[in-house]
């Protein structure tokens, strides 16, 4: 009895001994999902190890391998969803560029295209100011040397949630955009930006820059806005903003868009007598008045009057050595829809994980049309004044050649500003020729034309839209002399 007892307990103790090196192999190789941080005192560099290789965080998983089509680059890509409201299921998306030569206090730039419903995926990021053009087949892309990422990181948001890969869960979403369009969005752009820089902490403290075009003079200033009223929550180095071609009042900007067409030419001074006349008489003919203006400008591109306009869309298998970024294909926004509605190209950024039907369009007319108009004829001086007034720099920028937004139209909304100039008009020089022109106001607010460039100045000038960026990151003047 006393061996078979002496055997037994020989046998407890390897089969204890056996179970404890069980547990504590598996607790090297295996956390459990509700294990966030090892205990103090403990060695964790297991644990940072199994995450990475085991469970990738969801920048790793946003990590863009490469585009197709895509020339060799240096810099790392990302793209991916960020929820911004859990209840209602709203997720916008984002495309990502690092600068080519990053230090850690290389900026955050933000970019919005406007509309509103318009992407900053397409407009932006690969029909204007990111690294990439699109091919015409539709399939390869050739790069942007004067890309903003030279200067900085370049985030592109797609919003609000209907527009581009940004979705919602909630049929009635979409629709109460004409209601509260304009707040939504400054909502859903600050949830992402703070969900964002949880997914990117080493970007919290950076300085940060909210840039953007066209109806973005609302988005802009309204998310910049909203961070300096809840910066004391979270940690956004807000620096400065600057938005070019900008819908700022509809009210200011009408007559403005009348004395644009007149200055170029595009109609006479009686058709513009006789409009004015007839528009103000109780039983004036003012709508055929108005009629007679547009037909004048029908057959000109609204968002640059000197660019051709697009006869022939077909895409074709050209080399893409024939591709130049000071030459502009008109119809280079076709490519960029044909470019994001390829299978291979939506799975490579991550985009349209849930399988939607519908095709990306660089536009949604549904939700532009359904906009609040309360917030379309809002204007955006009261917040801009909030903005000055708080320190932040303001820069407005407009091509001198868009008829959409016209600079005669943003002089006008400048002058109901009742700014105090500093430093007056005058030219400024890029590469040796005059780039446009600028003045100063107090209060850190500056405004530029950008000459030969239409609604989208990146894209119709590249190398000048990149020295006007660089001189705003830097804070730096304008050369004044060739």
């Amino acid at each position: 009895m006393g061996k078979q007892q002496d055997w037994s307990v020989t046998v407890c103790v390897f089969l204890f001994l056996s179970i404890a090196s069980i547990i504590h192999c598996t607790s090297q190789t295996y956390i459990p999902n509700h294990v966030d941080q090892p205990k103090r005192g403990v060695d964790s560099s297991h644990f940072n190890v199994f995450r990475r290789e085991s469970m990738p965080s969801l920048k790793d998983k946003d990590l863009i391998e490469k585009l197709p089509g895509q020339p060799t680059v240096s810099f790392r890509q990302y793209g991916g969803y960020v929820s911004v409201n859990e209840t209602s299921g709203r997720f916008l998306y984002y495309y990502f560029v690092e600068a080519i030569k990053p230090t850690n206090s290389t900026p955050l730039v933000i970019w919005f295209n406007g509309g509103p419903g318009c992407s900053s995926l397409g407009s932006g990021a690969f029909f204007g100011l990111g690294p990439f053009r699109v091919n015409k087949d539709g399939k390869s892309l050739f790069l942007n040397p004067y890309s903003w990422n030279n200067e900085a990181n370049v985030l592109f948001l797609e919003a609000p949630a209907g527009v581009g890969f940004s979705y919602s869960n909630t049929r009635t979403d979409l629709e109460e955009y004409s209601m509260e369009g304009d707040k939504r969005t400054a909502e859903d752009n600050y949830a992402f930006l703070v969900n964002w820089l949880e997914r990117f902490p080493e970007y919290k403290g950076r300085e940060i820059y909210i840039t953007g075009q066209s109806y973005a003079g609302h988005y802009v200033p309204q998310l910049a806005q909203l961070i300096l009223q809840r910066n004391n929550q979270n940690l956004i180095n807000l620096q400065g903003i600057m938005i070019g071609n900008p819908g700022l009042d509809t009210k200011a900007e009408i007559e403005g868009g009348d004395k644009f067409k007149l200055g170029h030419g595009l109609i006479s001074q009686e058709m513009l007598d006789n409009k004015n006349k007839l528009c103000q008489e109780p039983d004036g003919e003012c709508e055929k008045a108005m009629q007679k203006i547009e037909d004048q400008i029908k057959g000109l591109d609204l968002y640059n009057i000197y660019a051709p306009v697009c006869r022939n869309s077909t895409l074709s298998n050209k080399s893409k050595k024939c591709a130049t970024i000071m030459n502009v294909d008109p119809c280079s926004h076709k490519y960029v829809n044909t470019y994001f509605n390829t299978k291979k190209v939506q799975e490579a950024i991550h985009a349209n994980t849930t399988k939607t039907t519908y095709m990306w369009q660089r536009c949604n007319d549904d939700l532009t049309s359904t906009w609040s108009m309360t917030d379309l004829d809002a204007s955006m001086i009261p917040v801009l004044e909030e903005l000055i007034g708080k320190g932040l720099r303001v820069w407005v920028y407009s091509g001198d050649a868009d008829m959409a937004v016209p600079f005669t139209s943003t002089v006008d909304v400048l002058k109901k500003m009742n700014l105090t100039i500093v430093k007056e008009w005058r030219p400024w020089f890029n590469e040796g020729q005059v780039g446009g022109y600028t003045e100063d106001y107090k209060g850190n607010f500056k405004y530029t034309t950008v000459r030969e460039a239409g609604h989208s100045v990146p894209r119709d000038q590249p190398i000048r839209a990149l020295g006007l960026f660089i001189s705003f990151i830097r804070n730096t003047p304008l050369p004044e002399t060739p």
